[in-house]
């Protein structure tokens, strides 16, 4: 192909920038990049992408219809190959910018459904994929008959969202009620709408059993050209504070059996969906009545290529960005090492950060760690408002066992301490 040239899109969320373009280079010195602003400023990716070195262009625009346009001028300067984001948040004007242009990538109408959790409970009604019972919520007048047909306790959440905001177990009507109410005051970081809503039926995901992990995982998967290869199943540790998560493990520890029936699940649902390009992260549930799907997102599970690189040495982003291509993928990943990705989530009400340890002086103490991200420093707020997490961290084992030793351990080091109320004195507000 020579040097294609491929359009980076990014502004917000999913793999980060730097390691996105590291992994790009690998394929091509021609990576263009068209940041969203909508967020925050392009200053230090733009000076990244600078120092590369790279051919291309750096394009900053207002919103997501700009950036598609900015994609179709680009292409009439410097013809692109393909186009990339790692960003839940951006995949609408990927899907528009490869269709409009005739590069391989997701129809615009399986993007649709798949940011869309309502349409995908109807996808998967018609054809057949099993996932909990549900009802669609739109207005103060459905919740009634959504009560009834689906029952409580159920799960309420928005159709359109990320990272389980706004995702709450309601018992009682009136519960429902105020999760739909304040749902729809929440703002979220999307750049578009949907006014839709869902109950749905529960499922006890918080503790498969004895087994030390949560009863749901996920199915990790790159589609190239229509075909699906499904690269791994991934752990949730227990859910202790309502449907935060708690964490991610790389590989299963599931036996053969239960993998392959998660992973026939998956490809049943993104086949129902339409989706024929790029990643996919489906979650599924681990019922007594066999494996149920919970979402599917087509992207990356957030952390899901660094820790494919810890644990396989898997350049995950890389394979994503030749799917964009239109190349078939390389050799799959195996497993080496464990992964582990742990979140500290928030407990409910509004807090302070009293203290936390340094993170220089946590990684100094544990090799093992890939990175520390907290989200907080001390004096700051805190409330499951923008995010349900204090920190999160990733560790690189040689083993399960040992990967949840070694978490237990930084846990305790982090040593986050909360006090309660906005209203405390632990220190200037840095928000």
């Amino acid at each position: 192909m020579g040097t294609p040239h491929v359009l980076l899109l990014a502004g917000i969320g999913g793999h980060a920038p730097d390691e996105a373009l590291d992994s790009l280079s690998t394929l091509t010195d021609t990576v263009s990049v068209v940041y969203i602003t909508a967020w925050r400023s392009s200053g230090p990716v733009r000076a990244d992408w600078e120092q590369r070195g790279l051919r291309g262009e750096f394009l900053d625009v207002p919103d997501l219809d700009a950036a598609v346009l900015a994609a179709a001028d680009l292409h009439g300067r410097l013809p692109l190959d393909g186009v990339v984001t790692y960003s839940e948040l951006l995949l609408r004007p990927q899907a528009e910018i490869a269709s409009r242009l005739g590069l391989p990538g997701n129809p615009p109408e399986a993007v649709a459904v798949a940011q869309s959790k309502a349409r995908q409970r109807l996808a998967f009604a018609e054809d057949g994929v099993p996932s909990p019972e549900f009802e669609i919520i739109t207005s103060e007048r459905d919740l009634a008959a959504a009560a009834a047909r689906v029952g409580l306790p159920g799960v309420f959440k928005p159709s359109l969202g990320a990272g389980s905001q706004s995702v709450r177990l309601v018992s009682t009507y009136a519960e429902l009620i105020h999760a739909f109410t304040a749902a729809r005051a929440e703002k979220t970081a999307f750049l578009q709408a949907d006014e839709a809503y869902l109950l749905e039926q529960r499922m006890a995901l918080e503790t498969d059993g004895d087994s030390g992990y949560a009863a749901y995982c996920s199915v990790e998967s790159l589609l190239a050209d229509g075909t699906a290869h499904h690269l791994a199943v991934a752990d949730r540790l227990p859910l202790e504070h309502g449907y935060a998560e708690e964490g991610v493990l790389l590989p299963s520890r599931l036996d053969e059996a239960t993998q392959a029936a998660a992973v026939d699940v998956a490809d049943r649902a993104i086949r129902a969906i339409g989706l024929v390009s790029g990643a996919v992260h489906t979650e599924i549930a681990l019922t007594a009545d066999g494996p149920r799907v919970i979402e599917v997102n087509a992207r990356a599970g957030g952390p899901l290529p660094t820790m494919f690189e810890v644990a396989a040495g898997y350049d995950y982003a890389a394979e994503i960005g030749r799917a964009a291509l239109g190349l078939q993928p390389g050799a799959l990943p195996r497993f080496t090492r464990v992964a582990l990705l742990r979140f500290l989530p928030i407990p409910v009400g509004n807090w302070r950060v009293a203290a936390q340890t340094p993170v220089e002086e946590v990684l100094r103490a544990f090799p093992e760690l890939v990175y520390v991200s907290p989200r907080f420093t001390p004096g700051q707020r805190v409330s499951r408002q923008r995010t349900l997490h204090l920190v999160s961290f990733m560790v690189n084992a040689p083993d399960r066992d040992a990967a949840r030793a070694v978490t237990r351990q930084v846990e305790r080091a982090l040593d986050i301490r909360l006090v309660p109320g906005f209203d405390a004195t632990t220190g200037a507000d840095r928000d």
